[in-house]
């Protein structure tokens, strides 16, 4: 078949979450489908334009064409003060304003044209509005996760008054755009049965399938790396949920972890992180942020406790699943965990209190033998159920059903 593939970012460098998740896609459909990528590029990701030509290169090799385009509120800091500035005004969810964009319009009207396109694949609820150039093709959403939920659990725990109102704003908007535009789409794939249950009750008309998210468990392989006593968490720290996650555990759980273990360390893994996250590891050399790495599996390898100690999020964390196919001994509240069909105490442990959790490290940093038994659970889970090929393929089977059913009612 021929795939129109619609992204909201370029995926790669496969380094973490949506990224992670659309380079995989990407590179298993193309297997058995043409796909013709359409994706804005993110200059805090690929942030030179040797960064850009390389990823280009990569994603050529999977696509029958790529396709690059500007995100305008990305453009400066002006740009970036317009767009959130419209955003108190405009009536839609900030993602449909920010990834407007005639030239992505009329490019996506081009490869219709000119390619016999079966499939429109829509890869975030921001490009909706793409849908009006569709030219009445079989379409698929994914929904990484419920995106209003994801908005309204962070607007609970911003500390600025400005912030939370704003967020708060923005997950109301969204919350009726899911639910007004998921059903004008022929499949909506979403990444946990957790978040197919929450859009159904939304929006109960809406058809929908669970195409989870995976890990390459080839990449992410447990290695023998001698461990130290270290806890570790890998995200970018320009992404509000990650940059939360890191602070929560500073200021609530490792006291306790240290008042117990004095020369344990924690290491933080993630793109740009924050200034006074930089200057509170000046402060405390227990603390060892270590920015962007080219390959987080050593340091995740030489870690003897993986934690993820998130309250903000949907869908389903990726760094999780690599962590599991890597066969290390997690900790990780339940929103960190969520989607992921994981037990308590058989291939991860899950504790929400603050004191919980570090109990929990504690345990796990003082015997080596739970962590290992841990450790080798997480890693079947991973091998049994979360590998690329597998959730490729019932991606796969979407694109036929939707094609199919087009068909049928003679389009």
């Amino acid at each position: 078949m021929n795939i129109l593939f619609l992204s909201q970012i370029v995926p790669y460098p496969p380094h973490g979450g949506v990224l992670q998740r659309g380079y995989n896609i990407i590179r298993e459909i193309s297997k058995s489908n043409n796909v013709y990528l359409l994706a804005f590029v993110h200059p805090d990701t690929l942030a030179s334009d040797e960064l850009v030509e390389e990823s280009k290169q990569q994603l050529e090799k999977f696509c029958k064409s790529v396709d690059y385009f500007t995100l305008w509120p990305k453009k400066s800091t002006v740009h970036k003060l317009l767009a959130f500035s419209a955003g108190f005004f405009y009536p839609y969810p900030f993602s449909t304003l920010a990834h407007r964009s005639s030239s992505y319009a009329k490019r996506m009207q081009e490869i219709i044209k000119d390619n016999k396109i079966d499939v429109v694949h829509f890869d975030t609820i921001g490009l909706a509005p793409y849908l009006s150039f569709n030219a009445n093709l079989p379409t698929i959403m994914t929904h990484h996760n419920i995106e209003s939920t994801l908005m309204h659990r962070r607007s609970k725990v911003e500390v600025n008054w400005f912030a939370q109102y704003y967020v708060g704003l923005q997950s109301k908007r969204l919350r009726t755009y899911e639910i007004s535009k998921s059903p004008a789409f022929d499949m909506n794939i979403m990444v946990s049965k957790n978040d197919e249950d929450e859009l159904k009750s939304m929006s109960p008309t809406v058809i929908t399938d669970v195409v989870p998210n995976g890990v390459d468990t080839e990449y992410f392989s447990v290695r023998d790396d001698q461990q130290e006593i270290s806890i570790v968490y890998t995200g970018g720290m320009n992404m509000f949920a990650n940059k939360d996650a890191v602070m929560h555990l500073i200021e609530d759980t490792w006291p306790r972890i240290k008042q117990k273990i004095p020369d344990a360390i924690f290491n933080i893994i993630g793109q740009d992180p924050a200034d006074d996250l930089i200057a509170i590891s000046k402060r405390d050399n227990s603390i060892k942020v270590l920015g962007f790495v080219d390959d987080i599996r050593p340091y995740v390898a030489k870690s003897a406790v993986y934690v993820v100690p998130l309250r903000v999020g949907g869908g389903t964390r990726l760094k999780v699943l690599d962590a599991l196919s890597q066969g290390k001994a997690i900790v990780s509240t339940s929103v960190g965990c969520e989607g992921i069909e994981v037990t308590d105490g058989l291939n991860i442990h899950i504790e929400d209190k603050a004191d919980d959790f570090a109990d929990r490290v504690i345990d796990l940093l003082n015997d080596k033998q739970a962590r290992l038994q841990l450790g080798k659970q997480a890693r079947k889970l991973a091998e049994d159920h979360y590998a690329w090929t597998s959730i490729a393929q019932v991606l796969n089977n979407a694109y036929v059903e939707v094609k199919q059913k087009s068909v049928d009612k003679g389009h």
